[in-house]
């Protein structure tokens, strides 16, 4: 059984195949006081009850994450690390806290260069898979910001820690992406104790439906809801995670646990469209991305094509990420550690300049939208995969709204274990060496190389779009580069053309990251749509699947009171939307 990802098997499985999006599943619910949406069910419920245990939007998203962990293990969990984005509705006030994994202390530029005698997967596999691709995990910590920091104080830890440890030691059964997952990554995970119980006596892989439980993951849930995060930093599961990392090859400490701590930032505000949109900074890519990408289209949609999908709407959507994805090839890193020019990238003027390159009717080839900045050094630093990733969202009762966003990275991290928990492969994320490529070919450069403490920069885009001081959408993606793409897609069908929760999950989504010079488009998209952007000059290659969004969408009454809480969990994923 193969272990390593080659790029096609790692763009094969970022997501699962699309499923057929027929009218009656959409992946919408709708509820009048409360809802989480995230991409599995179980772990929407585990929000949604604490919201009826009188929790907030933040205690809900610290138990659906916790769930998602347990239940979803190959794209989430203790072990990996995320952003979360929240509106506190009491006081209007936005908070972000980034809870992403850190490289360790005794990380360097070369670590992961390729070294005499390797040959190309070899050299790539170091920071995929075993002990030096795991970052020290942040979702730990973050988990308890959330709690302490915008928790409600109504529901204690333990009863926000209770539906993921119940689900843990009782179990749960597989979905069709875990059968995927295994049979490509069969042989490293059969060789975990936690992952190799999981397969049936004599199975080469786990088969979707097969029931598993995790009592070690169990056990450590117990510690969280007794003494929080600390033992994860400082306590028994710390000194299990260094134990498993080191004996895996990896480089981290005792010290490098210890010394984590999240970041609170500011997340970036822009308007556009008639409407403010809150989103992720650096080190996430996500936000100035999707802010410039907006800049752009505001500039060549006139009022008369903004009412209903066309063929240039999507040739102006296609445009739109062309000049943006090269600036975060360049510029963009962890601002803790490079000079990351935010400011600059998203200048009024800029999107000027870069405006005047479109033209209605032929694609333009991504350099002429490459628009140099004076800032030194300018290597081209590519993003990681987000593959492992979950996103979700959460609105309760009193208006307040989360959108968060996790992952391990690839698809069960690193591919082994700690006290029950997926260790990341985060460092994966970072530039192996300058012009080398990632699992998904994204070719690393300065920015971007690992170094102590550094976080790697990320494609998540945990976004809230807000009417006036209501906000009425919340949205955010797994899957890699196309996180970007489709959070912004899904956001704006809602927005210009009015669609349900429902409805924008179910539109076929188009992608185009710069490079390479193809625009993505999925199966089932209208062939009106595809011919014509095909006919403007777009090379177009058909994907199965895009990335698997989550949303959240608010509508207000006459009064200003919330008349519905549309709750999408993509179809993608076969997740459901949980609440009241």
């Amino acid at each position: 059984m193969r272990s390593r990802l080659s790029l096609t098997v790692a763009l094969a499985l970022l997501v699962p195949v699309l499923v057929a999006q027929q009218a009656e599943d959409t992946g919408e619910a709708v509820f009048a006081q409360y809802a989480v949406a995230s991409d599995h069910e179980l772990a929407s419920q585990a929000g949604a009850e604490v919201l009826a245990a009188g929790g907030n939007a933040a205690d809900a998203a610290a138990a659906t994450m916790l769930a998602l962990g347990v239940v979803g293990p190959a794209s989430s969990g203790l072990g990996g690390g995320g952003f979360a984005l929240y509106y506190r509705a009491s006081d209007h006030s936005m908070h972000y806290i980034d809870f992403r994994e850190e490289a360790p202390g005794a990380a360097t530029a070369e670590m992961f260069a390729r070294r005499e005698g390797d040959d190309e997967q070899t050299a790539a596999n170091r920071s995929r898979a075993g002990g030096l691709a795991v970052g020290v995990p942040g979702e730990p910590a973050g988990v308890e910001a959330l709690i302490e920091q915008l928790g409600s104080g109504r529901v204690t830890r333990s009863q926000i820690v209770a539906p993921a440890m119940r689900r843990a030691r009782e179990g749960w059964d597989t979905t069709p992406l875990w059968e995927r997952f295994s049979r490509w990554l069969g042989e490293s995970l059969r060789a975990d104790p936690v992952f190799g119980r999981w397969f049936p006596r004599g199975s080469a892989f786990i088969p979707s439906g097969h029931h598993v439980d995790n009592p070690a993951l169990a056990r450590t849930l117990g510690e969280f809801a007794a003494h929080g995060a600390e033992p994860f930093y400082r306590g028994r599961v710390a000194r299990e995670i260094v134990r498993q990392v080191r004996a895996h090859g990896g480089v981290m400490t005792a010290e490098d646990l210890a010394a984590y701590r999240v970041a609170v930032r500011e997340p970036l505000v822009a308007e556009h469209f008639g409407r403010r949109w809150v989103t992720a900074p650096p080190p996430s890519a996500g936000g100035v991305t999707l802010l410039a990408s907006l800049g752009l289209l505001e500039r060549w949609l006139p009022p008369s094509l903004r009412a209903e999908d066309s063929v240039y709407f999507r040739h102006a959507l296609v445009e739109s990420w062309k000049g943006p994805y090269t600036d975060r090839h360049l510029y963009l890193g962890d601002p803790d550690h490079v000079d990351v020019p935010t400011a600059a990238l998203l200048r009024g003027e800029r999107a000027d300049q870069r405006a005047r390159v479109f033209h209605p009717m032929l694609a333009q080839p991504t350099s002429r939208y490459d628009l140099p900045l004076d800032t030194p050094p300018r290597r081209a630093a590519r993003p990681g995969g987000d593959a492992g990733t979950s996103h979700f969202c959460v609105a309760d009762a009193e208006g307040n709204v989360a959108a968060v966003t996790t992952t391990v990275n690839l698809p069960f991290g690193a591919r082994f274990t700690a006290a029950g928990l997926v260790l990341n492969d985060q460092m994966d994320d970072f530039a192996r060496e300058v012009g080398q490529p990632n699992a998904f070919g994204l070719v690393g450069g300065a920015p971007n190389l690992p170094g102590p403490s550094r976080r790697p920069l990320s494609s998540m885009s945990p976004t809230i779009v807000f009417e006036g001081d209501r906000p009425i959408l919340c949205a955010g993606a797994a899957g890699g580069s196309r996180i970007i793409t489709a959070t912004e897609q899904v956001l704006l069908f809602s927005v210009l053309f009015g669609d349900t929760a429902g409805e924008a999950l179910a539109r076929r989504r188009v992608h185009h990251q710069g490079d390479p010079a193809t625009t993505s488009y999925e199966e089932g998209m209208d062939e009106a749509l595809v011919d014509g952007l095909r006919r403007r000059g777009h090379d177009m290659q058909s994907l199965d699947h895009s990335a698997v969004v989550q949303v959240i969408r608010l509508v207000y009454g006459e009064d200003g009171a919330v008349t519905q809480i549309q709750a999408g969990s993509d179809p993608r994923k076969g997740g459901r939307p949980a609440g009241h």
